[in-house]
């Protein structure tokens, strides 16, 4: 695949729980090759521009198989822009923390039409991938995470008409 393919890939599959920009992706394509772990052939697209296709080689697939078997690695701190907008909500209208949380759960419900669509899509497809399961398994833990989401949007803005009723 190309980078570009690469990174279409990812934003059809695995962007909900990883993403990666064109910025990482050519670097770290070059540092594979680099590293005898990847391969590249220079072609050109059909519009005439040049292109490289990567592939990865049996040491890559190696090096691979070994990462899958190592613990993770530890997670950097959570940085949430919007839970932090409302912890100093008393410093704004109720209108606008309330404004905030809603966005949040449209975005959520998108996210689960999203969900629901590739599972859809998973399900009926005329010949299962052979990872269709760990496909399914990680589409579920976004389902159920947009879920809990979305109940604490609820709950949230339940408490938040409270508050500006007061």
């Amino acid at each position: 695949m190309s980078g570009y393919d690469i990174r279409r890939l990812i934003d059809g599959s695995i962007s909900n729980f990883w993403s990666e920009s064109y910025g990482r992706i050519y670097p770290i394509l070059s540092q594979l090759v680099d590293e005898g772990l990847a391969s590249v052939e220079k072609t050109t697209s059909p519009g005439g521009r040049p292109r490289n296709i990567y592939s990865l080689m049996d040491a890559g697939r190696t090096v691979l198989d070994e990462w899958l078997g190592h613990p993770d690695a530890p997670q950097q701190p959570p940085r949430n822009e919007r839970l932090l907008k409302l912890f100093f909500g008393a410093r704004v209208s109720p209108d606008r923390s309330m404004d905030l949380i809603e966005s949040f759960a449209s975005e959520l419900r998108e996210l689960q039409l999203h969900y629901t669509k590739t599972r859809e899509s998973l399900e009926t497809a005329k010949e299962a991938p052979l990872d269709q399961r760990f496909w399914l398994m990680t589409l579920r833990y976004g389902e159920l995470k947009r879920a809990a989401e979305l109940a604490w949007c609820e709950e949230t803005l339940s408490e938040l008409r409270k508050h500006a009723s007061e």
